[in-house]
């Protein structure tokens, strides 16, 4: 129970990492605050985790009005916030000559800005309780993949991103980290699993 009265946002928090996430804080004793544009799999969370220590709040993490409105739930819900977890992203397989404007645009969107829109709505109340954010980057953020040019880009931002963060904010006492996964099963993976041979080529590395 080491999260015993810790509130915490995860986003992308109704499947994948995101859900596994918001399971473990909440059995730890966390009040979890799941954002998701999947009003389904939200409800089935909610099921799941009940609604004593558990929000759903369908968010476009894309857009900062939506993700300040979510910060502001959490506050009237459950009192404050300790914990921000920005897990919510999307993938895209293209090279840069066949990525559209509106793709490129989308994944930066998701990826990168939905990150800098958490951070800066929930940093007013992450001071308050020396609170901690946790960036979902990747490894694809640390090397080069065939055909990932914008979740490439994203990542990569995500995690310097995460350096100026963690050095902007240490004085106030938000502790400021990233993760950077590898292949996971989750659905965003699952959909790139279809391509033939990309599943062994992963492996090999």
């Amino acid at each position: 129970m080491r999260f015993s009265g810790k509130v915490a946002i995860v986003t992308g928090g109704a499947s994948g990492i995101g859900l596994a996430a918001a399971r473990r804080f909440h059995s730890e004793g966390a009040a979890v605050v799941i954002a998701d544009m999947n009003a389904e799999l939200g409800a089935a969370a909610m099921a799941e985790l009940g609604t004593e220590r558990g929000l759903f709040a369908p968010t476009d993490v894309a857009d900062f009005d939506q993700v300040q409105a979510l910060v502001a739930a959490a506050e009237q819900r459950f009192g404050g916030l300790d914990i921000l977890f920005n897990n919510a992203g999307v993938g895209s397989f293209a090279t840069t000559d066949d990525l559209s404007i509106d793709e490129w645009r989308r994944v930066i969107d998701i990826d990168l800005n939905g990150v800098f829109y958490g951070c800066k709505a929930a940093l007013p109340l992450l001071r308050q309780r020396r609170g901690v954010i946790v960036n979902t980057a990747s490894i694809s953020g640390l090397g080069g993949d065939y055909s990932f040019a914008a979740y490439n880009a994203a990542k990569a931002a995500v995690i310097n991103y995460t350096r100026s963060l963690a050095i902007d904010h240490a004085r106030e006492g938000v502790r400021v980290n990233a993760v950077c996964p590898g292949p996971v099963d989750t659905p965003i993976i699952s959909s790139v699993n279809q391509i033939p041979g990309v599943r062994e080529a992963w492996n090999e590395s």
